[in-house]
């Protein structure tokens, strides 16, 4: 079964948001094999998103992400990674459709709630990344 990381950001916590889209990916049937709350750290942060250190944009991001409590988690099923991605709709909340979480519930520019892996080779870097523990 594929596996995929999702995190649920600061604002996703903040605004209480975290019931609601587990519910949702809970109704397509995908199975939660981890979920923990934590803090993400500079060093975590700046390791996730080393792929844009050199955009305009990084520093907002590592601010953004380490500004409070995230909910981190390894979700399994059928073709888990197309779907989820599927799900949180457009990386710009502003781009995203209804029906979608970041379509549904995103307002801001740049803080748009959510992450998720997108392709099986990130998957496992990630969980690894977040879950060294529950590693394979």
């Amino acid at each position: 079964m594929e596996r995929t990381l999702v995190i649920l950001k600061p604002d996703s916590v903040k605004r209480k948001l975290v019931g609601e889209i587990i519910s949702r990916f809970e109704k397509r049937n995908f199975t939660i094999l981890h979920l923990k709350m934590m803090n993400i750290n500079k060093e975590l942060a700046c390791e996730h998103y080393f792929h844009v250190k050199d955009k305009p944009f990084f520093n907002d991001m590592i601010n953004y992400i380490t500004s409070g409590p995230v909910v981190v988690m390894i979700l399994s099923g059928h073709r888990v990674i197309e779907s989820v991605r599927s799900m949180i709709g457009a990386t710009s909340n502003f781009d995203s459709k209804p029906g979608t979480i970041r379509g549904d519930y995103g307002y801001h520019a740049f803080e748009n709630l959510i992450h998720a892996s997108d392709s099986p080779e990130s998957a496992e870097i990630e969980i690894k990344r977040f879950f060294p523990e529950f590693t394979e």
